[in-house]
């Protein structure tokens, strides 16, 4: 089972150094969104992150310089 890695980039990074095995990119892409849930629920009395945009990345590797499988982005306008 592969094993993906959720990074946060918001201005600065957090690096998932541990990761979670997952069946396949689909069960990938909804935890990615889950997790993003979870950030935009807990952070949502806070000014958005202090950024206006921000993405969780998910990777092949607990490192920044893996291969990018997919990246969810977010920000506000207006």
């Amino acid at each position: 089972m592969p094993r993906y890695f959720f990074h946060i980039h918001d201005g600065h990074s957090v690096l998932d150094d541990v990761g979670l095995d997952l069946p396949d990119i689909s069960a990938a892409r909804t935890t990615a969104i889950e997790l993003s849930g979870e950030i935009l629920k807990h952070d949502v009395m806070d000014p958005l992150l202090h950024y206006i945009s921000w993405q969780v990345e998910v990777s092949d590797s607990p490192e920044l310089g893996g291969r990018s499988l997919f990246v969810l982005q977010f920000s506000i306008e207006g």
